[in-house]
């Protein structure tokens, strides 16, 4: 019987294929899935909220410097090991430093000059005021930090649009922008449980800054410390004294959306940076050649590859990082080509430097002006859409786990702004951050409604390419509900215009035999007019491209 069956089934697919080769039907033609050929990320061990048990001992140091990091109005870090480190003379190697913060207790030897212990357990998020941090040695030589609170601490790092102050860069900005957000400033108060900590680039021209990027650091400059985010620190009065606007709006509004946890905020950014500057030695021994040996000269100083690496992240490696906010790749944008791989190495490699999966949140880059401050914005800027690209390649892959894409063109340079480098409205950009961090981090929200359409999925054969989204927000629409506009295919090496459908979280395109696609690719977006896909909840989609020649 079961010969018989299987005969009549043979038959019957001889027939089918009989009937439809005589009805002129060829077979449908396999997807083919989009990849890179990157190894997908995984999921960093997280070794900042390991606490040993140890044995404690009272502190008998004569004499020991904490580390300048450590200040009052500080914030340590929640559910995670809090660290305390710093130096001492050699004669006083053997002997103890102790610590306590509310209840918890450490100690550590000194040896070798230095001491870097951990507290015994870890604390949840507290906004209570007047706790202090003290470090003891013996008796008479205790230090005290004052008003340390606990929560979550980020790193602003990139090159000069994440260090953008609002103090400002060329003629005019600085009142561009206090025209902007004055308002803002005014809501800066101590009453929000934000501190700041600033680190700017213009420190490091002096021999000591050349002496601190040369080798990883384990201590900050002298210049910088804790403060309190009100009005007169964030904005500062000059360019040396005010605070990142991306990084401050970032933290401004995730403190809105979890005012139970302070936030904590350090710059590790520096204009014109290339990766190589803010990657560390380890990292950077690993990039591809095209992305290694880029030096920078700041004024009289030559910023060395990881130079801001150096000075600025490696001496924050201990105090329990969240996340970063990172956006940086105008200085890249002709090497697109192994920037992926680069960037890969940079954040696991931050990961492990730091103990921590730490959240990376990457801006992508935005639309620019033409000219800035007198300087022809050509050459490297003419790159930008590649590096556009290559941004969001890194999530669309998955090369690298717990990472996220923030488009930003179309709060960019508008006619008439002063800075065609530097677009001056970095709150969209933070609010767009927090929320995705809020999703992320405290489960506040999510992710997609949060979060802005990427692709998650590009499959493709002769005759349709298929894009299936992340982050659809209940169903992609359009902004000025129109056809969709900016998709383009890749037919005879040639790119052009594409009609497509949208179906749910999904994007449909008839293309006959096309070799690639991609979204939103113009350099200079002063409006979403000719690209104007977003999800249901009204975020704009993520710029792409991908290539299948392979």
């Amino acid at each position: 019987m079961k010969r018989v069956r299987r005969a009549a089934l043979l038959t019957a697919v001889i027939l089918l294929a009989v009937l439809t080769a005589c009805a002129g039907i060829a077979p449908a033609a396999k997807y083919k899935v989009w990849s890179s050929g990157r190894e997908a990320g995984v999921k960093a061990e997280n070794v900042s909220g390991t606490v040993e048990d140890y044995t404690l001992m009272e502190g008998t140091a004569e004499t020991f410097t904490v580390a300048r990091y450590f200040g009052s109005n500080m914030i340590v870090p929640r559910d995670r090991r809090i660290v305390i480190w710093g130096t001492a003379p050699e004669d006083q190697n053997g002997k103890v430093v102790a610590a306590e913060f509310k209840g918890l207790e450490g100690s550590g030897v000194i040896e070798n000059g230095e001491f870097c212990f951990a507290l015994q357990g870890t604390l949840p998020a507290s906004k209570e005021k007047g706790c202090s941090l003290v470090v003891r040695g013996a008796p008479g030589t205790e230090k005290s930090f004052d008003d340390v609170l606990v929560g979550d601490i980020w790193i602003v790092s990139g090159q000069s649009n994440s260090d953008l102050t609002f103090y400002g860069t060329v003629a005019d900005s600085t009142k561009d922008i206090l025209a902007l957000y004055g308002d803002y400033l005014d809501e800066a108060t101590a009453e929000d449980d934000i501190r700041i900590f600033q680190q700017i680039n213009w420190n490091l021209m002096s021999k000591t800054g050349e002496e601190m990027m040369a080798s990883p650091q384990k201590d900050v400059m002298r210049s910088s410390k804790w403060q309190i985010a009100e009005r007169r620190r964030v904005y500062g009065g000059s360019g040396t004294t005010s605070f990142s606007m991306l990084g401050y709006f970032f933290a401004k509004e995730l403190y809105k959306l979890n005012p139970e946890v302070p936030v904590g905020m350090i710059m590790a950014g520096c204009g014109g940076a290339s990766l190589c500057l803010l990657a560390s030695p380890d990292a950077v021994a690993r990039f591809p050649k095209s992305l290694k040996g880029n030096a920078m000269i700041l004024g009289s100083v030559t910023i060395p590859p990881s130079g801001i690496y150096n000075a600025f992240m490696s001496p924050v490696t201990n105090v329990g990082i969240t996340g970063m906010i990172f956006y940086q790749g105008e200085a890249d944008s002709m090497v697109t080509k192994d920037y992926c791989d680069a960037m890969k190495i940079t954040v696991e490699d931050y990961r492990q430097k730091f103990g921590s999966d730490l959240l990376f949140l990457n801006v992508q880059l935005t639309s620019y002006g033409y000219e800035s401050g007198g300087i022809n914005l050509d050459g490297v800027w003419d790159y930008v859409p590649d590096m556009r690209f290559a941004q969001a390649a890194m999530k669309i892959d998955g090369c690298i786990s717990g990472y996220e894409v923030i488009p930003s063109y179309d709060v960019g340079w508008r006619e008439g702004d002063a800075d065609g480098a530097h677009p001056y409205y970095k709150f969209e950009l933070g609010q767009r951050g927090a929320q995705m961090a809020a999703a992320l981090i405290y489960g506040i929200g999510d992710m997609e409604t949060a979060g802005f359409p990427i692709p998650s999925k590009i499959s493709y054969n002769s005759k349709e390419i298929v894009i299936e989204y992340d982050y659809a927000g209940g169903g992609l629409k359009t902004l000025d509900g129109k056809a969709p506009q900016g998709f383009e295919i890749k037919l005879d090496g040639q790119w052009q215009s594409a009609d497509v459908v949208i179906e749910g979280s999904t994007v449909k395109i008839a293309a006959d035999n096309a070799r690639g696609v991609r979204y939103a690719s113009a350099l200079r977006y002063t409006s979403t007019d000719n690209a104007n896909l977003c999800s249901g909840s009204g975020n704009i989609a993520v710029p792409f491209s991908a290539n299948f020649d392979g």
